[in-house]
């Protein structure tokens, strides 16, 4: 019945008009409460969701992809749901440059690559897989985890928009032959290695005497299988993974190159997420980082055994003249981007 109302009693009326103002006053104070309920209620239920895809070129198997899993664990728990992390492994989105590609054409949200892959746009992000460019683990993480690594993320990050969030360890890499076992650097004379399409890698071998061939890595299998390459080098988790087991005979430990896995978003599309959710993004590829460097070593350990076990013989060369034979690439390469300072304080680091 309104305040007004013909039917209302004169006394009534008169109780309303001076009792009115305060209850008035304790409704409006009312409905603003329940309308700051309301819309809290509201932003934790329907605000705007957001999905990351992520591509990379390896197995489900690979502790690189299980750290991504952790990655995705730890968004869904901080995120709240707003967050939709989808993982595509096994080149599923493309090779390595088709994503990176598609990254910066806005089409993909993040993924993880090479350093090389990358270094198309921004050089120096290249340096960190240049040939024994490193002396141990302990040697990569200072670099990669201080003012050095700062510069070359920041490089990526000025000339492609794209952030990275973590750099994870794989290990220092071997070569793997098909049918003849390599005893010292005279062995790699004349062996069509495979290598990534990256110029770190075709002259490190070249530089080792081998004959470097570029081939994808998802038709490696059937590239050693029909003899258009004699081998390859990475490492054995990846190589165990790929089946690559069962055309192998041979392993070397030459640890010529570290190749490092970074873990890149698109600027553009973290920089569109809400600050919490940025946020959020961040502390969970952090979390993730320190879960992969305690779980690699002992990841690739067990794939080495699992080579071994499948019949796969290691031998250890001297490296002393593999590390001599690519010493003049440090120029070569410092010459072609402007880098040689940078080369320098890497391995003097």
């Amino acid at each position: 019945m309104g305040f007004l109302s013909r039917r209302g009693s004169a006394s009534v009326y008169r109780e309303r008009m001076t009792t009115g103002p305060r209850w008035i006053a304790m409704l409006a104070c009312m409905a603003a409460l329940l309308m700051l309920v309301g819309s809290g209620a509201e932003a934790q239920t329907t605000g705007k969701k957001y999905t990351m895809k992520i591509a990379h070129v390896l197995t489900e198997n690979d502790n690189v992809h299980r750290a991504l899993v952790k990655f995705k664990e730890a968004v869904d728990k901080k995120a709240g749901g707003q967050v939709d992390v989808q993982i595509y492994p096994n080149s599923a989105l493309g090779s390595l440059r088709v994503t990176f590609e598609s990254m910066q054409l806005g089409n993909l949200e993040a993924g993880v690559w090479d350093a090389v892959t990358p270094a198309n746009v921004a050089p120096v992000y290249a340096l960190p897989e240049l040939p024994y460019i490193f002396r141990d683990l302990n040697h990569v993480h200072k670099v990669l985890d201080g003012p050095i690594g700062e510069d070359i993320t920041k490089a990526l990050l000025d000339k492609a928009k794209v952030r990275t969030l973590a750099i994870y360890d794989t290990t220092f890499r071997k070569i793997f032959t098909k049918s003849k076992a390599i005893n010292a650097l005279a062995d790699m004379k004349g062996l069509k290695i495979r290598v990534p399409e990256a110029q770190n890698y075709v002259r490190a071998m070249q530089l080792l005497g081998a004959n470097p061939t570029p081939v994808a890595w998802g038709e490696l299998y059937t590239a050693l299988e029909t003899g258009v390459v004699a081998g390859f080098e990475n490492k054995c988790e990846a190589a165990f993974n790929a089946k690559l087991s069962e055309q192998t005979k041979f392993a070397a430990y030459t640890g010529h190159i570290f190749c490092i896995n970074p873990f890149l978003v698109s600027d553009r599309w973290l920089s569109g997420l809400p600050k919490d959710m940025q946020q959020v993004i961040v502390e969970a590829a952090r979390e993730s980082l320190a879960w992969q460097r305690l779980e690699s070593p002992t990841s690739e350990k067990l794939f080495e055994q699992k080579m071994k076990d499948a019949g796969v013989t290691f031998t250890s060369p001297d490296v002393a003249p593999f590390r001599k034979a690519v010493e003049p690439f440090y120029k070569e390469y410092g010459d072609k981007i402007n880098a040689n300072d940078l080369i320098k304080k890497i391995r003097e680091s």
